[in-house]
């Protein structure tokens, strides 16, 4: 009796938090250490449609952990309130119906959040990104019966257009190249203002075109480990997690851990209408570690502190101006200046990135 009715209070509970929503503070300025400029109510509802797809029946290989990902995705996002919609290896008509349905009927409350997880494969093809349904076969043996089942994300944008709510974000564990979105240059915000609260589509996928799904739930797990408030995902330490900052953090980790094999991709729609705000997560802060003590000749304690918060705005500003650019030569310059900095993963592979599109154009 005493496991059902713990069972009872824990669904309860995770109703009236779905039902609070979140508010959150909002800052006058784009600095943490800004004035308050009040609080705001940015959610009355929480919803979550959670997709894992393992078991392909039409060409594409089995995966492993795409389901179970997916559980572990669904039962994180109930802790943070979210009510949740799971479904596994939907075929091509109940992928469209349920991200359909989701994004008309949970998405007509315009205070309502909407996040959407999806992990199976990706294709990309002739430079337009596609979700992989259960159905669906590879694009290889039967490209025009591919293109019918599986879902083109030009199709998902006109889902996530169609809902009232202001925020909606998608996750996709899979690799393909995004074409709805753009990929986000600017930093993440450094503090929560009123410009968050605006309408935005936000998207993230685990890899880029021509990269493959590893399978092995490193996406996931460093995806939860944000959600928990983890490493530096919450960048500037305010109790929010905000889209950018996940999208900032996940290609990191993921590029760093994976050793470049696997680049998440981040951004908005290509949308002015939906492109200004940003899908925001409350987490708990992890404690800091212990600071050593300071050399005898060190800088007194009292303005420690303010040195370092002037050093990351000096590096934060200068990376903001070389991303700004996008010149592989200013790349260099910021890592000459920062080898381990805070940017230098990305930076690296800006690089790169700008190496392999000039031997692309060489052989042309």
């Amino acid at each position: 009796m005493w496991p059902l009715h713990d069972a009872q209070a824990g669904l309860q509970r995770i109703k009236e938090s779905a039902s609070r929503g979140l508010t959150v503070e909002l800052k006058s300025q784009d600095r943490p250490d800004a004035k308050s400029a009040g609080s705001v109510q940015l959610y009355n509802k929480s919803y979550a449609l959670v997709i894992g797809i393992d078991h392909y029946t039409n060409g594409w290989p089995p995966l492993s952990n795409a389901v179970r990902d997916a559980k572990m995705v669904a039962d994180a996002l109930r802790e943070k309130g979210f009510e949740v919609t799971f479904k596994q290896d939907l075929n091509s008509a109940e992928l469209k119906s349920a991200l359909e349905e989701f994004h008309i009927l949970k998405g007509a409350d315009p205070q309502a959040r909407l996040f959407v997880w999806y992990a199976g494969h990706g294709h990309t093809l002739n430079g337009e990104g596609y979700l992989a349904p259960a159905d669906a076969p590879r694009p290889t043996d039967n490209e025009a019966l591919f293109k019918l089942r599986a879902l083109s994300l030009r199709n998902f944008g006109v889902y996530v257009r169609s809902a009232v709510s202001k925020h909606v974000m998608a996750v996709f564990d899979s690799c393909f190249s995004g074409t709805i979105f753009s990929a986000q240059r600017s930093l993440p915000p450094a503090a929560i203002t009123r410009a968050v609260t605006e309408p935005v589509r936000q998207f993230i996928s685990s890899g880029d075109a021509k990269q493959e799904v590893s399978d092995d739930g490193l996406f996931r797990q460093v995806f939860l480990d944000a959600l928990q408030g983890k490493g530096s995902a919450d960048a500037n330490r305010d109790g929010y997690l905000t889209g950018s900052e996940l999208g900032l953090f996940l290609t990191d980790r993921l590029t760093n851990l994976s050793n470049a094999r696997q680049t998440p991709r981040y951004g908005k729609l290509r949308d002015r209408r939906f492109d200004q705000g940003d899908f925001v997560f409350q987490v708990k802060l992890a404690p800091l570690p212990a600071p050593k003590p300071p050399p005898p000749a060190a800088t007194p304690p009292s303005s420690a502190p303010r040195d370092s918060s002037l050093a990351a705005e000096a590096e934060r500003t200068f990376w903001e101006s070389v991303h700004a650019e996008g010149d592989p030569a200013l790349y260099r310059a910021y890592l000459k200046q920062y080898p381990k900095g805070y940017y230098a993963s990305l930076a690296r592979i800006f690089i790169r990135k700008a190496e392999e599109r000039a031997r692309a154009a060489q052989q042309r």
